[in-house]
């Protein structure tokens, strides 16, 4: 049974997914995307929308995703503000001397490699976040950081896509690829089979399927929790940091001051690598946002675990214990496909021609739109606006273990 037939079919209703379509559908391709639940069940519909480019690091990173980061420019004028888009910055708030001293040192290394970045001192900080607590003594800010609600943004953009002419199945769960010989030539789902000459895989975590298929995808899930919960008064039109994320980047951990210990809290259980990437932010409703819990576990499992949102919920109430009868609305996490260097993965698999990788996607809000445009280039034929060779299935960095520190 065949269920359509197009050009180029997608494989993944995320956001790299819907912005591969996209891209493709306006450079002329037939497109059908596929999704095997709804748009944005995945990461994309999962996490907190931080455009975060103060912690990009890297040449080739911070040209990639400062590329991301204008499209939303871009995005703006096409879709209106559908998908709560801001860009007020960033902050991340610190406790104390050795915090303070560490802090220093990441905002000169920002300057210096040409980011906008500023020490706040404590008066500083909490004017330009009333919100924060007393025994906060300031704060680093990064004005080119922005914010989006991801999963409004996706399905703004899918239906840009389908004004284009995109044919999107969703609850259509792809079951395999088909060929013709060692070419792909489709795929087949639930529904029935799409022929199409190019198969773009944009699945996020679930491209390890492609195991059965002989392709080796070396990504590993990681799993972050977030929390809505009911609308504060408070105003707060900044993302807000606290200093446990510190540890998560190896930019940071490379400075010379920083101590593992400043930056470690004894709620996390390092044990069952349970950590917490501190969070705080409203939604133009003043709903207020707070995350991340994060751990690796051992299957494709996107339901946050009773530890995640216990730490969570402390972490909220030992910063902000006024906020200790809120009303929580919603809880839940979103599986990251992480790579051993950070670095997505955007290429032509060589063993099967006619399939294209697009996933890997760690900081997928900033990398994921200008991966839509990358892979739309590459299967036009034209000129591609940035090399693909840092992204390659094949480079040797991706044989390292995961081990949860953010290179790029």
């Amino acid at each position: 049974m065949n269920l359509d037939k197009a050009g180029v079919v997608v494989v993944g209703g995320g956001m790299v997914g819907v912005s591969t379509a996209y891209f493709l559908a306006s450079k002329g391709h037939d497109v059908v995307l596929l999704e095997q639940r709804e748009l944005g069940h995945g990461a994309s519909g999962r996490n907190l929308g931080f455009l975060h480019m103060q912690n990009r690091h890297g040449d080739y990173a911070v040209e990639l995703t400062r590329a991301g980061r204008a499209l939303y420019d871009d995005f703006a004028d096409i879709l209106g503000p559908s998908f709560e888009y801001r860009s007020n910055g960033a902050m991340t708030f610190f406790y104390t001397d050795d915090q303070r001293r560490v802090y220093k040192e990441f905002v000169e290394a920002r300057i210096a490699d040409g980011f906008k970045a500023e020490l706040l001192d404590d008066q500083a900080a909490h004017e330009a976040a009333p919100i924060l607590p007393p025994d906060v003594i300031g704060a680093t800010f990064s004005p080119e950081d922005g914010q989006i609600r991801t999963p409004k943004f996706v399905r703004a953009l899918a239906q840009e896509c389908r004004r284009l002419g995109v044919r999107i199945h969703e609850n259509t769960p792809v079951l395999g690829l088909l060929r013709n010989g060692s070419k792909v030539v489709g795929v087949r789902t639930v529904g029935g089979n799409v022929s199409a000459d190019k198969v773009v895989w944009a699945g996020g975590v679930w491209s390890t399927m492609l195991e059965s298929e002989g392709v080796t995808v070396p990504i590993k899930p990681h799993r972050l929790g977030a929390v809505l919960l009911a609308p504060v008064e408070e105003k707060l039109d900044k993302i807000l940091n606290g200093p446990l994320a510190a540890k998560q980047y190896a930019h940071i951990r490379n400075l010379p001051s920083y101590r593992d210990e400043y930056f470690t809290s004894p709620s996390e259980d390092q044990s069952t690598g349970l950590e917490h990437m501190e969070c705080v932010a409203k939604t133009e409703d003043g709903n207020l946002f707070i995350g991340c819990p994060m751990d690796y576990p051992d299957q494709l499992d996107d339901r946050m675990s009773a530890a995640g949102l216990k730490l969570a919920i402390d972490s909220l109430l030992t910063t902000f214990p006024n906020y200790r009868s809120l009303g929580i609305e919603r809880a839940w996490a979103g599986l990251v496909p992480a790579t051993a260097d950070s670095l997505p993965i955007v290429d032509e698999v060589e063993e099967l021609p006619g399939l294209v990788l697009a996933t890997g996607h760690v900081y997928g809000n900033l990398a994921g739109p200008i991966t839509g445009k990358l892979v739309a280039e590459l299967i036009s034929g034209d000129r591609l606006s940035h090399s693909l060779d840092e992204l390659s299935l094949y480079r040797p960095s991706l044989t390292a273990p995961v081990d949860g520190v953010i290179r790029y």
